[in-house]
């Protein structure tokens, strides 16, 4: 036991060594920088504000954390955002971004949903119309059609819509902005791990503001980088994704954002999914690829560990309602 701690704490400080904390090149703003032609330096999604405090570089990257407001940023970002999300992305063999095997892990996803559905159902009341944005391969708007929901999804995916829409449920490929859908017709809109993707959240909360019922509410699940284990690991942080995740909120700043768009804050809490021993093996490869890599590979192939259990996966998750 003690020699597999040592090895951890070995390849842990390998890690750190790779990371520039607080440099005096962190603070540099990025647009004084000579960026790859496929990126972009960012301002604040929350403030507008250009310059932004270095926290740390994640593979290179610099996280920043704004000057004024405090909310946490990728200082640059892909011209193209929506290209990350190709046929790969569900099924991605990389250690950290993307999804371990979205298939594969569809029945465990289906239980998480379940629950997140039943919480929604508990505050809203009855059953109703329900818009998921970011809606992936549209396994949660299956759950809530055959709870009795009228379910819909948007998704920048072209691959992911067509494998939503596959599964008979409505769903909308493109930005929801563009989009243009009616005014005032959804009860309940969820983003689930989304609004950490966008590159211009303020909009579309104020879209969703738009689209929402008198007495709807929206319900977010994101990482939450001012909680225990972001602040325990810092760069090492698994949700630290540059190129995908271009925003970090803590409790704070995502309450900043939703009241910014006209929302009525409703509270926040430490939010979980349900998980198998191979998704742990899967994310703790990010740290020691062989040894868990190889456990992961030999736990689906054997099906060990089926049972499923609840954890807190480092996100949070938040409610807000119509602030009328």
């Amino acid at each position: 036991m003690a020699e597999r701690s040592g090895a951890l704490a070995s390849r842990l400080s390998t890690v750190m060594v790779d990371v520039s904390i607080g440099s005096a090149a962190d603070r540099t703003p990025p647009t004084e920088r000579t960026l790859p032609v496929d990126e972009i330096a960012t301002t604040c999604a929350l403030c507008g504000e250009e310059q932004g405090s270095g926290v740390f570089r994640v593979n290179g990257s610099l996280i920043v954390r704004c000057i004024r407001c405090d909310l946490v940023r990728a200082a640059t970002r892909p011209r193209s955002p929506h290209l990350v999300y190709t046929a790969e992305y569900y099924a991605s063999a990389r250690r950290k971004g993307g999804y371990a095997n979205y298939v594969l892990d569809a029945r465990i996803n289906e239980l998480t949903f379940k629950r997140r559905l039943r919480d929604i159902e508990r505050r809203l009341g009855r059953r109703g119309r329900l818009l998921d944005v970011g809606c992936a391969l549209g396994d949660f708007l299956v759950v809530a059609r055959d709870a009795g929901w009228q379910a819909e999804g948007v998704e920048i995916s072209s691959f992911a819509s067509k494998v939503a829409a596959s599964k008979g449920v409505v769903t909308y490929c493109g930005v929801l902005e563009d989009l243009r859908l009616p005014a005032n017709q959804y009860d309940v809109i969820t983003l689930y791990d989304t609004i950490e993707h966008l590159v211009d959240p303020l909009r579309t909360l104020r879209e969703i503001k738009r689209l929402l019922a008198s007495d709807g509410i929206v319900h977010i699940v994101t990482p939450d980088v001012g909680g225990l284990q972001a602040r325990l690991l810092g760069p090492l942080w698994y949700h630290f994704k540059p190129g995908e995740h271009l925003v970090y909120f803590s409790s704070a700043t995502l309450r900043a954002a939703l009241e910014s768009a006209g929302f009525l804050w409703a509270g926040s809490a430490d939010a979980g999914s349900y998980v198998t021993i191979s998704y742990v093996f899967n994310r703790l490869r990010y740290y020691l690829p062989r040894p868990f890599g190889f456990l992961e590979s030999v736990g689906r192939t054997l099906r060990l560990g089926p049972v499923p259990f609840y954890l807190h996966v480092g996100e949070m998750e938040a409610w807000a309602s119509r602030s009328e």
